[in-house]
């Protein structure tokens, strides 16, 4: 009995040193590191002054829209907004010059109806410019404690450190390409109804669905799998 009884002493002790460790903190137990390190993702406005003086679109005025264009087509979301100055002396050459700006839109790759047309009151600016703006997403990293404010060897209650994970969203931040994939997934695109009609053709007539080979196709596969 003497000879157990530090055995028992040790096995309390053991038990007192689990009692005492603080329970995780409050909130879903399947929390992850995107879910205490979050992408803030805030919608904001890319617009682009064209002079109106000149009359006419200058080589350089088209290049900024082709790279504006540019911006839209990978960044923007939904119409591209072409104002136009309304009330100004010169309003009339603003017109014109909105159509040609357009057609330029037009040339560098957007869609004639993705331009929606638009004024704005001018009356207190003789030299109000033509402006074309569109809406899109940005992403803002979250913030990280450094390290070496925190203490990676005494986590007692068996939980990540403050700043677990969060280096790898805010590398998410950065290289995401749109971040409003980060809100909602994208629509999926149309299906191809034609191919799956001439594969399910060739299915219910007991034909072959995949593609022919050629004679070397085949040698190349054979020759990469050995």
């Amino acid at each position: 009995m003497k000879a157990r009884l530090p055995i028992f002493i040790v096995g309390l002790t053991a038990l007192g040193a689990c009692a005492s460790v603080p329970p995780p903190p409050p909130g879903p137990a399947t929390a992850t590191a995107a879910d205490h390190h979050r992408i803030q993702v805030t919608q904001s406005s890319e617009r682009l002054e064209l002079p109106v003086e000149a009359g006419s679109l200058s080589p350089t005025a088209r290049a900024q829209l082709r790279s504006f264009a540019g911006g839209y087509l990978r960044y923007g979301h939904g119409a591209l907004v072409l104002s136009t100055p309304s009330g100004a002396p010169n309003s009339d050459s603003a017109s014109l010059l909105a159509h040609e700006t357009r057609n330029a839109l037009v040339e560098a790759g957007i869609s004639y109806a993705a331009v929606a047309g638009s004024t704005y009151d001018a009356s207190a600016n003789p030299a109000a410019p033509l402006i074309v703006s569109f809406s899109r997403f940005e992403a803002e990293a979250p913030e990280c404690a450094p390290l070496w404010e925190q203490d990676l060897a005494h986590q007692s209650n068996n939980q990540p450190w403050a700043s677990f994970g969060c280096a790898t969203q805010a590398n998410l931040a950065a290289m995401v390409e749109d971040p409003r994939d980060l809100l909602q997934p994208r629509d999926a695109d149309p299906r191809d109804s034609g191919r799956r009609d001439t594969v399910m053709t060739a299915y219910r007539a007991g034909e072959q669905t995949h593609a022919e080979r050629t004679a070397d196709e085949r040698i190349q596969i054979s020759n990469a799998v050995q």
